[in-house]
Formats: C-alpha cells, sequence, structure tokens
C-alpha cells in the first residue's frame, strides 16, 4: 500500500529526551466503500516519532473541539487532548521545516 507523502496518524506524544515528538503511524487512504461517508486511514508499519515545534500551528475539528471547520488550537491544549485520549489515531496533514520539525498540523475531517 502506497503511504501518504503528508499524512498521519496521531497516536500520542512525549517529551522524552528534551524535544516534544508525536508519536505516529503513516499510511493512506483505503478506497471508499458504497455504503459510508468515507474511506478509512489505514496505517501501516510501526509507530515512528516526529519532532513537534512548541510554537507548531494546529487546527483540528470534531471530536477535539465541536466543529466540522478546522478551528485552531494551542500545542500545549493539543498535547492534553492527547494525553486523555490515547491512541485516538486521528488523521492530521503535516508540514515539517527543513530540520524535520512539525510545524503546521491540520485535523482532516473524518464523519
Amino acid at each position: 500500500m502506497p503511504i501518504s507523502p503528508d499524512e498521519f496518524a496521531v497516536q500520542r506524544y512525549t517529551p522524552e529526551g528534551g524535544t516534544l515528538s508525536l508519536i505516529v503511524k503513516l499510511g493512506n487512504w483505503a478506497c471508499t466503500p458504497e455504503d459510508t461517508d468515507g474511506g478509512v486511514f489505514e496505517t501501516v508499519g510501526k509507530e515512528i516519532f516526529m519532532p513537534l515545534d512548541q510554537a507548531a500551528s494546529i487546527t483540528v475539528t470534531n471530536p477535539i473541539v465541536e466543529s466540522t471547520e478546522n478551528q485552531p488550537i494551542g500545542v500545549q491544549e493539543f498535547l492534553d487532548w492527547l494525553e486523555a485520549h490515547p491512541n485516538a489515531g486521528l488523521v492530521f496533514k503535516y508540514t515539517v521545516n527543513s530540520h524535520g520539525v512539525i510545524y503546521d498540523l491540520d485535523q482532516e475531517f473524518t464523519p
């Protein structure tokens, strides 16, 4: 299965080693079954660590906020939600800088 070059499922986070990192699984969207609203994001391989900038721009939708439109939240608010909901596997588009650190994170709305 091909892997999306700019999306992953966020599982947890860790501040270990003095760097804030998201623990994610790579994957790709499956074909949309006829009787559903959309395909599922199928993860593959092992969990990996992706460093997150402490000042990253983050936008989220349901279930983090009550909206189907992306809403901006702070990094700490996002981390608090991840801690309360480990392994939720929400799908995000991400952008990294030249050092491989995530500076932009946008949740993909899935009905």
